[in-house]
């Protein structure tokens, strides 16, 4: 039992010393540093969203993007082989398909085995007290402060059948909480959705297996198509937040040369939004980003009635 003074001093860091406790901020995506505040150590965080619309994709790039940092990181990819994996973050970290140059490889290579990144050998189903063993090990012998697990379905297949896989699930969802309470690092946790629920309506309801698996993470983030089926636009929905509250929604489209995304404005609704069709260049080049893509949107049919959607800075807060 403690009374306020044996709390005093570390109340008063956190108040006098607000960037300190920020963590390591994104390059890539400003909106996910204005909710989020940056990657702090000690967090669970969820990334939940439907089959195929770009969960590893994102985690990969933001992976990365702390991994400049210098965040050591540790990837667990048990849905995705090693090999491809790393092709495809080569990819990310050169900003650009690598296939098409190469002639490069071999340089980008030499830059990206500087990196602080690491990968476990696991592949498949696996059983979790493996998996922790080894996230122990790189802790302490590689000092790795991220850890990805992509993805949980895939880690705890063959786990357990019927009723018994969500408490296995659970089970598993409750060590990696505690690793990341005692170790002292975060561990993002790839998840998919349920299967009876529209990627358009998710909620933090809709992410597979029982509440415990939301309740547990310190954040949410399910990742939504937003347009049609070829849209290169997706939704980073921001749902729980537990640092400060702060909730929204970033925008972020992909670009395949890149081969990864980028932070774009929050497109408007289809009902507010005006088709421009730029007589010529030059009017194009006047156009702003967000009516450039509304446009390309609406000109391909992409465009859906969903609701209105909120700035990534919206600083909306849950309790």
């Amino acid at each position: 039992v403690l009374d306020f003074s044996a709390l005093r001093e570390a109340v008063k860091f956190e108040v006098t010393n607000p960037d300190l406790i920020r963590g390591v901020e994104s390059k890539d995506l400003p909106g996910w540093n204005a909710c989020f505040k940056g990657l702090r150590p000690g967090e669970l965080t969820i990334l939940s969203g439907a089959t195929g619309c770009g969960k590893t994709t994102v985690i990969s790039q933001m992976s990365l993007d702390f991994c400049r940092s210098g965040v050591s990181t540790l990837w667990g990819s048990f849905e995705i082989p090693n090999v491809r994996l790393a092709t495809r973050m080569l990819g990310q970290f050169a900003r650009r398909d690598i296939s098409r140059a190469p002639d490069e490889v071999d340089y980008w290579s030499r830059k990206f085995e500087r990196l602080p990144l690491y990968f476990l050998k696991f592949h498949g189903s696996t059983q979790p007290d493996a998996v922790l063993e080894t996230m122990r090990h790189a802790v302490y012998a590689h000092d790795v402060k991220h850890i990805v697990i992509d993805n949980l379905q895939f880690m705890m297949s063959m786990q357990a059948k019927g009723l018994d896989k969500y408490d296995a699930q659970d089970a598993a969802i409750a060590t990696f909480r505690r690793f990341a309470t005692d170790e002292n690092v975060h561990i993002t946790v790839v998840a998919h959705l349920r299967k009876d629920q529209p990627s358009s309506d998710a909620d933090i309801n809709s992410v597979f297996g029982s509440a415990k698996v939301t309740q547990e993470a310190d954040n949410v983030v399910i990742l939504q198509r937003y347009g049609g089926a070829s849209s290169r636009i997706r939704c980073v929905n921001i749902l729980k937040n537990r640092f400060d509250g702060t909730l929204g929604k970033v925008f972020i489209s992909y670009d395949a040369d890149a081969m990864s995304f980028h932070e774009i404005p929050a497109p408007r609704r289809r009902k507010d939004a005006k088709v421009v069709k730029p007589a010529t260049a030059a009017a194009a080049a006047r156009l702003s980003m967000a009516d450039r893509i509304v446009a390309e949107a609406e000109m391909h049919d992409a465009l859906d009635d969903g609701d209105g959607v909120d700035a990534s800075a919206s600083g909306s807060h849950g309790r």
